[in-house]
C-alpha cells in the first residue's frame, strides 16, 4: 500500500512537472509570435511612412513644375505683347 501511494505520488509530481513545461513552452511560443507581430507593425509603419514621403515628394515636384510653367506662359505671354506693342510702335512711325 506505501508503494502504491509513493508510486502515484510520484506519478502526480512528473504529471505536475510535465504540465509546467508545457506552460513554460506555450508562454514562449506565444512570446514569440507577440514579438514578431509587433516587428511586422513596425515594418508595415515603416513602409507607409516611407511611401507617403514618397508622396509628398512627388507632390512638391510637380507644385514646382506647374510654378515653373505658369511662370513661363507668362513671361512667353508677356514676350509676346511687348513684341506687338514694338511692331505697333514700328508701324505708327
Amino acid at each position: 500500500m506505501k508503494k502504491v501511494l509513493t508510486l502515484m505520488a510520484a506519478m502526480a509530481l512528473t504529471l505536475t512537472i510535465v504540465s509546467a513545461q508545457d506552460t513554460k513552452q506555450n508562454a514562449k511560443e506565444t512570446a514569440k509570435q507577440a514579438g514578431q507581430t509587433v516587428d511586422a507593425a513596425a515594418d508595415k509603419a515603416g513602409r507607409e511612412t516611407k511611401k507617403a514621403g514618397r508622396k509628398v515628394s512627388r507632390a512638391a515636384k510637380n507644385t514646382g513644375e506647374d510654378i515653373k510653367d505658369g511662370t513661363n506662359k507668362a513671361l512667353n505671354k508677356a514676350d509676346r505683347k511687348m513684341k506687338k506693342a514694338e511692331r505697333k510702335l514700328d508701324n505708327s512711325n
